[in-house]
């Protein structure tokens, strides 16, 4: 029996090594499978939204807000709301131009304490409906928390010689 084994070993080093490493292998590619599938039962979301618990929107601050634009007869409506790590605001203008919106937009931010700026990034969404004196405008605006500044795309449709 000891003559089987030492001559099988003779015969089939090279397959022996290759099935030692062949199972090592094995067992490397299980663990990290294990560690990557399995975790550690944290959320499957990450901790991003972690400090948005320690930092709230409260309805106090929404209405603080709204109040900015309460006595502005440019604004009809004034719409918050929290998701996530964005504040989403949509503000609906009548008789203003685009230029005025953002600035009005600009200087509301003021009205949002600096430690909510700082947690969460902002969205604007300034609308007004096509009249038959204007030709009204949609624009949306971001503002991250890390920046001071606006960011605008403008979503107003514009008119070609072809759609008239």
């Amino acid at each position: 029996m000891k003559n089987k084994i030492i001559n099988a070993w003779k015969n089939n080093r090279v397959l022996f090594v290759l099935f030692v490493i062949l199972i090592v292998c094995f067992i490397i590619i299980m663990g990290i499978g294990a560690k990557y599938f399995i975790g550690n039962n944290k959320s499957s979301y990450g901790d991003r939204l972690e400090i948005t618990k320690k930092v709230k929107v409260s309805d106090k601050d929404k209405k603080e807000y709204q109040e900015f634009f309460k006595n502005d007869e440019n604004v009809s409506e004034v719409k918050i709301s929290v998701t996530g790590k964005i504040i989403y605001i949509r503000l609906t203008f009548k008789n203003i131009s685009l230029v005025e919106a953002q600035s009005k937009a600009l200087q509301s931010i003021e009205k949002i304490s600096e430690k909510i700026q700082k947690t969460y990034d902002i969205n604007f969404t300034l609308i007004e409906e096509k009249k038959d004196d204007n030709d009204g405008f949609t624009i949306m605006g971001a503002k991250n928390k890390g920046r001071s500044s606006i960011v605008w795309n403008n979503n107003t449709p514009v008119k070609t010689e072809e759609n008239e």
